[in-house]
This record gives structure tokens, C-alpha cells and sequence, in this order.
């Protein structure tokens, strides 16, 4: 009867129950949870899509034109949504796509490249590779290589933003290096080392803004120190030989050098030719001197061409422009080492007026003595005077190119260039 009783009391408890059991069971089931979420993002969508405006409020005017507001939230929303799937998908299949040597392959214009912050390859225009190394933001910074269309080495070291910024190397065509030492702003800036084509060093010292500038030291092929001095805009600063005496001047240059001597009964100048730096001196005695030896007292550069910072001048036109109007001009008969220097740059092709007549002694290949020269040979002169130097640029004639120049101490001189 009680077990009865019980089994009655049980089962109407149940039937009360079972209902609320059912409606949990649907509830917590995956179903109906992904069935609602469905729903809720469905409506949402209808509510959002429904663009049309109900009242004037639901306007934006933007120049004139009156564009729906739920349409404008609609296209914002739906364009980052697009957008973030397709950062998503193409990221996972460019990767799985374009690893090479377990680095990243991209496009030169890729807009995923300026996603990426790591070691990896970049392609250029035509497919090839143009960059291996380290990039962040899409620019190459830290150390790479660059390479040429036709897969040569052009640069290997640090980069800042794209551009040649630190220790590094660039090279030539063949795949020889070419410069070594430190770079700004893509040009060579600080100590560095130029190299010939051939593997040989030509110069080792400082550069500013791609020139040589400052103190360095010049190598000819061989490898043997030629000149050790100081250099503006990728030149040799020629005046600073100047009031040397020939010890002074030898410690500078260790080249080969000419001698050519004047005879005895004319004088005791004297000219010596440098060929590896393509000029002369003339040395004069010094009577002041306690060694009464020579010393340099013009300059001339068997150069065509004139540079003064990024200026270059190769005509008396261009001069002008540099120095303004010359302290003076005109016709004049030529000095001994003019008389050399016109005979030196004859030896390799036509200048001037032809060849001076001298007659010379040869003591040995490298000593000459001159018992005279064509006094008469005539050539046209500009002169310019800057600083407390005179500048004299020896021509063929009035307003023609020059051939070759001079430099000059003038006695009041404040300032040495």
C-alpha cells in the first residue's frame, strides 16, 4: 500500500517535471544553441540590410546628396568582414605557397610584404630576385643583399628604409667589389675602400656624400701606396704640395717621379713630374733655407677638367662660373714647366700648339737635363685668383677649352684652399 502510495507521489512529481527537463535538454543541446546563434546573426543581417530610411534623420547629406545611414553602417561592416577574411585565407595559402628555403617569397608591390617582419625574399618587376634579407613594415632595414636583373650582386650589407645605411659592400658587374666601408643615404659616407675591377685597392680613407673627401691614401694596380694626403670632391688637393721641400713632398708622394733640370748656366730650377698623379711641380730654390734646398713653388695638374665641390668646369665659360671674372687673361710665351707639361700630354695625343722644341741631355730615364727650350711658344692664359691661391688655366687660345692648370701661392696670402 506505501510502496503504492510512493510510486503515485513519483510519478506526479515526474509528469510536473518532465516538461521543464524537455525544454532543457533542447535548451543546452548544439542544435538549437548553433540554430539561435544562426537565427540571431540572420536578423542582424536583416535588420542591417534593411537600408530603407524612415525619416529625414536617417540621412547623411555629403555634398548634396542624401545616402542612407544604416546603408553606410552596412557597407562599413561588410567590408571588414570581407577584408579580414581575406587578410585570413590569403595569408595561409600565400605562406604554404611562396616559402622558399624556409623564407618568405614576396612580390615586390605586394601589400602583404608591408606585413611582414622578417628574413625573406623579394621579387622584382620582371619575377627575378631583387632583395634576400631582413625587412620590417615592407622595407628592407637590417642586413640584405640586392641583386640586378641579371642576378648579380649590387649591395650586401645594412639597410635603413630601402636605403644603403651602415657597413657594407657594393660591386661591380663582373661581381668584383667595388666599395667597402660605411654608406648614408645610399652614398659612401665615413672610412672606406675603393677597388679596381680587377681586385686591385685604389684608395683607402674617408668619402663624403660618394666622394672621396678628407684624408686617404691612393694604390696604384700593384697594390703599392702611390700619395697620402688629403682630398676634396674625389680630387687630390694638389696646393697642399706647395712650400714643400723635396722630403716633404716625397713623404706625400712615393710614385714614380721625372726630373728634369735646368742647365747649370741658366739656373737651378728645377721640374718634377708625378706621373701617377698626373702633375708637376716647379721647385725653386730657397735661399732662406738652412739646406738651401728646393721647394715647390707652382702646382700644375695635367687635367682638362676642373672640380670645385660638386661643380665641374671644363671650359673657360664654366670657370667663370666658379671663380667669376679671371685677374687676368691674354697671350703669353711659355715657362719651363709649362714647356714639360705640354710635351707630357703631346706624348699621348695632339694638345695645344704641338710639341715644344727642347733640347734635352737624358742622365738617366728618370733625370733630364734641359739646355733649352722655344722661349717663343706662345698659349693664351686665364688667371683666378681665390683665397690666397692663383689658378692659371693654360689654353690653345682666347675663350677655347683648357689643357692643363697651375697653382700658385700668392705672397698675401690669408687662406690656403
Amino acid at each position: 500500500m506505501g510502496g503504492n502510495l510512493f510510486s503515485v507521489l513519483f510519478s506526479t512529481i515526474k509528469s510536473k517535471f518532465a516538461s521543464i527537463v524537455s525544454k532543457l535538454r533542447l535548451w543546452l543541446s548544439w542544435n538549437f544553441i548553433k540554430t539561435r546563434i544562426i537565427g540571431g546573426i540572420r536578423d542582424f543581417f536583416f535588420k542591417l540590410l534593411d537600408v530603407r530610411p524612415k525619416d529625414k534623420h536617417d540621412y547623411y547629406s555629403v555634398f548634396g546628396w542624401l545616402i542612407s545611414k544604416k546603408l553606410a553602417y552596412a557597407i562599413v561592416i561588410i567590408v571588414g568582414v570581407l577584408s579580414i577574411w581575406y587578410i585570413s585565407v590569403t595569408t595561409s595559402i600565400f605562406s604554404s605557397l611562396t616559402k622558399s628555403a624556409g623564407m618568405q617569397t614576396y612580390k615586390y608591390n605586394s601589400i602583404l610584404l608591408r606585413l611582414a617582419s622578417s628574413r625573406v625574399q623579394i621579387l622584382g618587376k620582371s619575377g627575378y630576385l631583387a632583395y634576400e634579407g631582413d625587412v620590417a613594415k615592407g622595407y628592407a632595414t637590417g642586413q640584405g643583399t640586392l641583386y640586378s636583373p641579371d642576378t648579380t650582386m649590387v649591395y650586401q650589407g645594412a639597410f635603413v628604409k630601402n636605403k644603403f645605411e651602415g657597413e657594407g659592400t657594393d660591386y661591380f658587374k663582373s661581381g668584383t667589389s667595388h666599395y667597402r666601408g660605411t654608406f648614408h643615404d645610399n652614398l659612401y659616407e665615413g672610412a672606406g675602400k675603393l677597388f679596381r675591377e680587377d681586385g686591385s685597392q685604389e684608395y683607402d680613407g674617408e668619402f663624403h656624400l660618394g666622394y672621396k673627401e678628407g684624408a686617404g691614401k691612393l694604390y696604384d694596380p700593384s697594390g703599392s701606396l702611390i700619395y697620402e694626403g688629403n682630398f676634396s670632391s674625389d680630387n687630390i688637393i694638389y696646393s697642399e704640395l706647395l712650400g714643400k721641400n723635396v722630403e716633404e713632398i716625397r713623404k706625400m708622394y712615393s710614385g714614380r717621379q721625372i726630373l728634369y733640370e735646368q742647365d747649370p748656366e741658366l739656373g737651378t730650377d728645377s721640374v718634377v713630374y708625378m706621373p701617377d698623379i698626373n702633375a708637376l711641380y716647379l721647385g725653386i730654390s730657397d735661399e732662406s733655407a738652412a739646406d738651401d734646398s728646393n721647394k715647390a713653388d707652382t702646382v700644375y695638374v695635367l687635367s682638362d677638367s676642373f672640380q670645385s665641390g660638386s661643380k665641374k668646369a671644363d671650359d673657360i665659360a664654366e670657370l667663370k662660373e666658379i671663380f667669376g671674372e679671371p685677374i687676368y687673361e691674354g697671350n703669353s710665351s711659355i715657362e719651363l714647366p709649362e714647356a714639360v707639361a705640354v710635351n707630357i700630354l703631346n706624348s699621348y695625343e695632339p694638345a695645344l700648339n704641338g710639341r715644344v722644341d727642347m733640347d734635352t741631355t737624358e742622365v738617366f730615364s728618370d733625370d733630364i737635363i734641359v739646355h733649352s727650350f722655344d722661349e717663343n711658344y706662345m698659349v693664351y692664359v686665364y688667371s683666378f685668383k681665390r683665397g690666397g691661391l692663383v689658378y692659371s688655366f693654360i689654353c690653345k687660345g682666347e675663350g677655347s677649352w683648357f689643357s692643363f692648370y697651375g697653382i700658385k701661392a700668392v705672397e698675401d696670402a690669408n687662406e690656403a684652399n
